[in-house]
């Protein structure tokens, strides 16, 4: 039997959702044919996986010259006919992947990955919203990895509930073990606060620079670990610097040994000011780290209070630095949260997300959409 052709419509993506992506194809290649359409400096990387990959002119922001580009190139790859229906990740691939939708009558599923942030830098967000509003009614069903975004997505758009598929991102039953040491310039005895993160205004690492420097005189063996890019490197390493930090904090950059970090690890932080879940959170917990993150969207999902760890309000250095603080001077409390932790994270699995996605693509390759 011929298996069903999936595009994916992905915008410029890093982290979580190039994850996600990775693993969706991976898990469900045997079940279905994927082409992914990406941007174009992203096409080398997506060329790993077991699908066929297209270039597109996809810009973060709206651009329309590019975006009509974008749009012309996904008209002609849909009218090769092959294509049972689209699947796009973000809300700027579901723009252009509906709109070529629509023009090719192919139905689209949208996945939303992280908050509104295009609603807080549009230059008019009200019509911004009405635009999505608009799409909304050219949008076969919608998937979303939290019941916080769901929420967002009937309190903004007025999405009705049963469109909303709550699919969690997992992780790897077993975290992987790491695989080879991670050197850093540390003495022996350090003892290791960090995080994995990109380094854009969202994730709130210069909460977490701010926090380090209330602590460092504190704990005169406490050294900090950034893992991760971004556009504020430069802007959080000059701070750093300023509040005399440049011995005690590093910033890694991207990191391919995060299993490595975790395991010398003896605080996991995720200092977020808006988080859809938090897979970092996920891999820290399955790793057996003791975590101290932000109490926002998602994470508020996967992480009880005293229960599996620490939540804190998001951009509070002070509160933050207490939550790293009250961890490193009582070990069993750490202990048994991070104990509590690896359990919980147990009901983020991978397999059963892919497991949840596969179902709603039988569902719209089937035509029953409007049976829910």
């Amino acid at each position: 039997m011929k298996k069903a052709h999936i595009l994916l419509v992905v915008r410029p993506a890093v982290g979580g959702m190039y994850q996600h992506l990775n693993s969706l194809i991976n898990y469900l290649q045997d079940d279905f044919t994927f082409t992914v359409a990406c941007p174009k400096e992203q096409v080398n990387a997506y060329q790993e996986l077991p699908c066929r990959v297209v270039g597109l002119p996809l810009l973060n922001g709206l651009n329309l010259y590019y975006d009509y580009q974008a749009v012309r190139e996904l008209i002609r790859l849909l009218q090769s006919g092959s294509i049972q229906f689209i699947h796009a990740h973000g809300f700027k691939a579901g723009f252009i992947a509906r709109l070529a939708g629509r023009y090719c009558k192919v139905p689209c599923l949208l996945t939303v990955h992280s908050d509104f942030a295009q609603v807080k830098n549009a230059r008019v967000p009200a019509l911004y919203l009405f635009a999505e509003r608009f799409l909304a009614n050219w949008t076969v069903e919608y998937i979303t990895v939290s019941e916080w975004l769901a929420s967002r997505l009937t309190d903004m758009l007025k999405i009705r509930q049963e469109r909303i598929n709550i699919i969690p991102n997992g992780i790897e039953p077993m975290f992987k073990q790491p695989s080879r040491p991670l050197p850093l310039p540390f003495p022996e005895d350090a003892v290791l606060v960090g995080t994995v993160a990109r380094l854009a205004p969202q994730k709130g690492v210069e909460t977490f620079v701010r926090a380090a420097a209330i602590l460092s005189p504190l704990f005169p063996h406490i050294r900090f670990v950034v893992a991760g890019s971004g556009p504020l490197l430069q802007t959080l390493t000059k701070l750093a610097e300023q509040l005399g930090l440049k011995e005690q904090l590093l910033f890694l950059g991207h990191c391919e040994q995060v299993n490595s970090l975790l395991a010398k690890l003896s605080v996991f932080v995720l200092p977020s000011l808006s988080e859809a879940q938090g897979i970092a959170v996920l891999e820290a917990m399955a790793a057996g780290c003791p975590v101290v993150a932000s109490s926002v969207g998602g994470l508020r999902e996967i992480i009880q209070h005293n229960h599996n760890g620490l939540l804190v309000p998001p951009g509070d250095a002070q509160k933050l630095a207490a939550g790293i603080r009250t961890l490193l001077l009582q070990p069993c409390l750490a202990a048994r949260l991070a104990a509590q932790g690896k359990l919980d994270v147990a009901r983020f699995n991978q397999a059963e997300s892919m497991r949840k996605t596969k179902l709603v693509y039988e569902r719209i390759l089937e035509g029953r959409i409007e049976d829910r």
